[in-house]
């Protein structure tokens, strides 16, 4: 066997390993086993499986152009670190190292999850068609199931050619919890303290007011959508994989997060309250938190550096 054919054999067999742990964790841990749905479960197994059937192709097709992945670097550095310890020497954890350890941790927190809530969304997608069919909540629906169709893609594949590999990951804890405390199960434990008066389907006092008010949130996450659309496969949280410019980042760095929030604080106007205020003010400042840490990790790409000076907002044009 070739050098080459040997290096393919263990790219293969290392993701094959890592991968299937994965999937054997989400079945057989008890917080997996009660929030994924069965759906979700079936989904994960069957992804498992037609890679294990469809990678050696590609490691075949890809042996002199792509010589590594994640998981092989993640075992490399266990086996080096081994050695280290039974000689004495000290551990060692290079860019390259630290970079496959958290992007399998981003992908091992996030993309069961992408995967449930595109399941859910496409399966309330299917009851509002066979059932009492309304538009607002059809179109509502529908944007969220595209969304998190499309980082579920951008999580499950890192492909070259799609250039969405990944070439850095967040690499402070702080930036790992504003990013976390956003998803289950943190942001359910944040919530039971913290109150959350937020409902996109709240009634705006009228008929006419709140067809107003569904058109707006229809048009902010119509732009949050778009923003996903732009990301494409490189949709993804904590990770840098190459800078996005199209519109509407063209417009302001942080279209879906701002857009995300208007949403949230129209929906209040109804049910507001100072405990509500004070709630959906926390979970702003969550997310302003992410933006800046965000923006301190993608700083170390020159490509960002001059993405910022061409694009000088944040959230809002001449404001924010």
């Amino acid at each position: 066997m070739t050098s080459l054919l040997k290096r393919g054999l263990a790219l293969y067999l290392s993701s094959a390993l890592i991968y299937g742990l994965g999937v054997l964790l989400f079945q057989k841990i008890a917080y997996y086993q009660n929030m994924l749905s069965k759906e979700t479960q079936i989904t994960l197994l069957f992804l498992y499986i037609a890679y294990v059937i469809i990678a050696p192709v590609y490691y075949l097709a890809t042996l002199t152009r792509y010589s590594t992945n994640k998981p092989y670097i993640f075992l490399k550095n266990i086996k080096k670190n081994i050695q280290n310890i039974t000689t004495k020497n000290k551990l060692e954890l290079l860019q390259e190292e630290k970079v496959a350890i958290l992007f399998l941790g981003v992908k091992l927190f996030f993309l069961p999850l992408m995967i449930n809530f595109f399941i859910g969304n496409f399966k309330h997608l299917g009851y509002i068609l066979n059932n009492q069919f309304m538009l607002y909540p059809f179109v509502l629906t529908l944007i969220f199931t595209l969304d998190t169709l499309i980082f579920t893609f951008g999580y499950a594949i890192e492909f070259k050619p799609l250039k969405n590999v990944v070439k850095s990951v967040e690499p402070t804890f702080f930036g790992w919890f504003v990013a976390l405390i956003s998803y289950p199960p943190f942001n359910s434990i944040t919530g039971s303290r913290i109150p959350w008066g937020a409902n996109d389907h709240v009634f705006f006092w009228t008929s006419t007011g709140t067809t107003i008010f569904h058109i707006i949130i229809i048009l902010l996450l119509g732009v949050y959508l778009w923003a996903t659309f732009a990301l494409g496969p490189k949709a993804s949280n904590l990770t840098n994989r190459g800078i996005v410019t199209k519109f509407p980042y063209s417009i302001v760095r942080h279209p879906a997060y701002i857009c995300k929030n208007l949403v949230w604080w129209i929906t209040l106007i109804p049910v507001m309250s100072w405990q509500f205020a004070l709630g959906m003010g926390f979970w702003s400042m969550i997310y302003f938190f992410r933006a800046f840490t965000e923006e301190r990790h993608l700083s170390q790409d020159e490509e960002y550096k001059k993405y910022k000076k061409k694009v000088k907002w944040k959230f809002i044009p001449k404001l924010i």
